[in-house]
């Protein structure tokens, strides 16, 4: 547990202090220019002369250098005699509070943060900054640096630095030899790739650091998966990992919101479950994305991602174009790596990864029209995620599809009463509209669908500050590295690429385990949170489940393949001048590997598969993964 800030504790005034240092110059000047006007109204001379003379006595009070004795008027002189007395001190209090707050406070700031060991620094205190902070703060002592005042923003128990990042020692400031994680969340994704180059150039990092830094576009992050990748994202030493703040999010919603929680899950027909996205923002649009990696609900059945929403049709080109695999048809079977041996059936049982409908209009009219019950056959969605940019857009739509829903009879009979709740989600960027008052009455509790929303900030906070994804993640690296015969296992050394699939395949544990008819709470605590472990029985149940859970790992594998390494390629020969084929392997490598298309798996795959649900098992039963390996 973090300890708590000897800083904070010793200044239980800060905010007098920052109220005396705004307002003591504007308050000093009132109360001068109250004892101004009482001198001039003491004095019989010429107008001028009591200007001049008022003004230097006032000035005199900030001394006490000035009697007032002399004056007549009983009123006025007592009156004076407070101005003489409050002048100083609110000249001398204001002159305190600032050099306390400009110059002691970051002083004994810099010596706490010099003290620290293992803490965690997040450059960048916007929202999401501040968000995760919060979130750490829970375990970890942080260090928080951006060039905001860091008066008034201590409430997350943070320590906050007021520096340039861009042009000051990060290193030296924030004592990274000794940190544990470093966050660099400043919205520009350049000033960000120019604060890590000069983190690297000032050699001020502690080994094994990690080190996670934000991308605002979808081509810096392509650019960060690529095979051959950015350099500074390739390190011995360190631990890098680029994110995007919505990719983020898209995984904790998929990891805590997924449909097989709110609806059973088709073990044998064409559709294992169905969802529905609403909106074309960002968070939109990477909720899809994650899905298409990671939905894998069944060995058989694909995930059905209704899209709908005014603009749909426009933000699917756009993802298409960097995405292929979304728009995947059997006529370029060749393109993909296929051959004559692929049948039409087997190709468009994994391409695309997710089986995917367009209704480029409102989804709640969507609802009332049935176009979903048409066209899915009365497969109503077990999760509707509505992603506008507004919140306020958010909590009309979910609104209107909770009534449309409620007044749908084929709705109310397909659901039936009885069962688990269905999910309408309103992904919001502040969750204070008030969506889910109420949840709890007993009337709402009859509808098929509730209404929950969450902020965009704490999703992403809660998501990367409790992440266990790598602990596991690394663990099933280690059983890819022995069936493959790897040589160098250090994690480090990885690329993004790399890292990337053995993260998804770390999350999607969850789903095999809820597949396999362990309960959705325990799931979570097992795998997310690491802090409850699987019974015999619950062990019993993922046993009798393998030839199942092996396919999903299979197809698992396909759809992270097929959505990232069309462009950038699978399985990768880097560029070395002396390889005497590059012609021929460059172009094997900007295609999907063949293997992937392939019905029969060779041997060592099939044993690489039996080997990760072995590892599933042993990651199930234990607490500390890092002791199971």
């Amino acid at each position: 547990m973090r300890k708590t800030s000897k800083l904070k504790r010793s200044i239980p005034w800060s905010k007098w202090i920052e109220g005396l240092d705004n307002l003591g110059i504007v308050i000093l000047g009132i109360l001068l220019l109250a004892s101004t006007v009482l001198w001039m109204i003491s004095m019989d001379e010429a107008f001028l002369s009591r200007c001049r003379k008022s003004l230097y006595y006032s000035l005199q009070f900030i001394t006490l250098g000035k009697d007032v004795d002399g004056v007549n008027d009983p009123r006025l002189r007592h009156a004076l005699y407070l101005l003489q007395f409050a002048i100083p001190l609110f000249a001398s209090g204001t002159f305190i509070s600032q050099l306390f707050r400009k110059r002691l406070v970051p002083f004994f700031k810099r010596v706490e943060v010099n003290a620290l060991t293992n803490h965690h620094v997040i450059i960048g205190y916007g929202a999401f900054g501040q968000a995760l902070a919060k979130e750490l703060t829970h375990k970890n002592n942080v260090v928080a640096i951006d060039l905001l005042d860091p008066f008034g923003l201590d409430d997350a128990n943070s320590i906050v630095l007021c520096h340039d990042a861009l042009h000051t020692d990060i290193g030296e400031q924030a004592n990274l030899k000794h940190a544990e994680c470093l966050y660099l969340l400043l919205p520009g994704e350049r000033d960000n790739q120019s604060i890590l180059k000069n983190i690297f150039v000032s050699n001020s990092l502690k080994n094994d650091l990690r080190i996670f830094v934000r991308t605002a576009s979808g081509d810096m992050q392509r650019l960060c998966v690529d095979w051959v990748g950015l350099k500074g994202f390739h390190s011995k030493e360190f631990d890098i990992r680029a994110l995007s703040p919505f990719d983020i999010v898209a995984r904790g919603i998929v990891n805590t919101y997924a449909p097989d929680v709110y609806a059973p899950t088709d073990r044998v027909g064409p559709v294992a479950q169905t969802i529905m996205v609403i909106g074309t923002s960002d968070a939109a649009k990477a909720l899809l994305v994650r899905f298409a990696r990671i939905g894998v609900f069944s060995p058989k059945g694909k995930l059905h991602v209704v899209w709908a929403g005014e603009g749909v049709e426009e933000a699917f080109r756009e993802l298409k174009a960097v995405y292929p695999a979304l728009g995947a048809d059997y006529s370029s079977v060749g393109d993909w790596g296929g051959g004559h041996e692929t049948s039409r059936e087997y190709f468009e049982s994994v391409l695309p990864p997710i089986r995917l409908t367009l209704l480029n209009i409102p989804a709640a009219e969507a609802i009332r029209k049935q176009s979903i019950a048409v066209m899915d056959n009365t497969r109503w969605p077990s999760v509707i995620y509505v992603c506008h940019d507004s919140d306020i857009r958010n909590l009309a739509e979910a609104r209107d599809l909770q009534v449309a829903l409620c007044m749908d009879k084929e709705v109310i009979r397909t659901i039936g009463k009885g069962q688990t709740q269905r999910l309408i989600l309103a992904v919001q960027g502040k969750a204070d509209l008030g969506i889910a008052e109420n949840a709890d009455l007993p009337a709402l509790q009859n509808l098929p669908y509730r209404i929950k929303e969450i902020s965009i900030d704490s999703v992403f906070a809660k998501t990367v500050a409790e992440d266990r994804a790598d602990e596991i993640a690394k663990g099933y690296f280690d059983v890819y590295a022995e069936s493959h015969e790897v040589e160098d296992k250090d994690w480090n050394h990885l690329k993004l690429f790399e890292k990337e699939s053995n993260r998804d395949l770390a999350d999607h544990l969850a789903m095999k385990a809820r597949y396999a008819g362990i309960g959705a709470e325990k799931v979570a605590a097992s795998v997310f949170y690491g802090n409850a472990t699987l019974s015999g029985d619950e062990c019993k149940l993922m046993e009798e489940m393998r030839a199942e859970l092996i396919a999903m790992e299979q197809r698992r594998y396909r759809s992270f393949m097929f959505m990232n390494g069309f462009i950038h390629g699978s399985h990768p020969v880097e560029y070395d001048n002396s390889q005497k084929n590059l012609g021929k392997e460059l172009d094997r490598s900007l295609r999907v590997n063949a293997t992937l298309l392939q019905e029969e798996l060779p041997q060592h795959e099939r044993v690489k598969d039996d080997d990760i649900v072995d590892h599933s098992l042993k990651v199930l039963r234990l607490k500390n993964i890092t002791a199971s390996r």
